[in-house]
């Protein structure tokens, strides 16, 4: 499989992580046939095309909200995807409703955006190339930015603090740097991010882990490194996200 990551303008950093395609070559798609899927702190808008390289045609589009557990979920019939990975603090702003409407869920992009949506896929298929994709997909985000009604800077700035140290980080001294209470503090982050800000925290830690593993000698070296307190504490949040032993785990996804 090919991958290819593209970031995002600078007026959509704050809301979009970043933009991706995926390839398959035709024999490897039919021999990974299952997609293990881990908590995540993203919202993933997919676009899932058959393989005709020249005329591909555009088989389901699918929003999977940020997940707190894991699945494995049939992967085949189809050899490219395109997509966008969302902040989940993006959600309200782009969608008017709370990220934790979202939360473990996984549905059509016409179910969230009804005739918007089934425009927004429509152009989609209809584009003859990656870059076309990318520029639909900013236009449309920069045309619900403009539009939106939310505007809780504060707690972006919250989720970002947690992002930048790793989810290492005293909840209850960040809900007082910005003001809240701490069941205000809650209520809110829950709303922008789609967790409570401890679940949040903990998921973003795992993902740290797993996105800069082969950086490190071994597993163990890396969970210490971001924070894991000893190796018993780091596999049960590794089986309470992934669903498996992180060696086990490696071992299957190819991660």
């Amino acid at each position: 499989m090919s991958h290819t990551a593209v970031e995002p303008c600078e007026e959509l950093k704050d809301f979009v992580n970043h933009f991706w395609f995926a390839e398959w070559a035709e024999q490897a798609q039919h021999a990974q046939s299952t997609y293990f899927s881990s908590a995540n702190t993203l919202v993933e808008i997919a676009f899932a095309f058959d393989g005709s390289k020249k005329h591909p045609k555009l088989l389901f589009s699918s929003i999977q909200g940020q997940t707190s557990g894991y699945g494995q979920y049939p992967a085949g019939g189809f050899f490219e995807l395109f997509g966008v990975s969302l902040y989940s603090h993006a959600i309200p702003y782009l969608f008017g409703i709370p990220a934790s409407a979202l939360s473990n869920k996984f549905i059509t992009t016409e179910a969230l955006l009804g005739n918007e949506g089934k425009i927004l896929t429509e152009k989609i298929a209809t584009a003859i190339s990656t870059n076309e994709r990318i520029n639909i997909l900013t236009y449309f985000f920069k045309s619900k930015l403009a539009n939106s009604q939310s505007n809780d800077k504060l707690i972006i700035k919250a989720v970002k603090r947690i992002r930048q140290y790793h989810g290492n980080i005293n909840i209850e001294k960040l809900s007082h740097d910005f003001f809240y209470s701490h069941k205000q503090f809650n209520r809110i982050f829950k709303a922008y991010s789609g967790f409570n800000p401890k679940l949040f925290a903990r998921i973003v830690r795992f993902e740290n882990v797993l996105k800069n593993h082969a950086y490190y000698d071994n597993l163990t070296q890396a969970a210490y490194s971001y924070g894991y307190y000893d190796q018993a504490h780091f596999i049960r949040d590794f089986r309470d996200f992934s669903g498996f032993s992180p060696k086990k785990f490696f071992e299957i996804s190819g991660y």
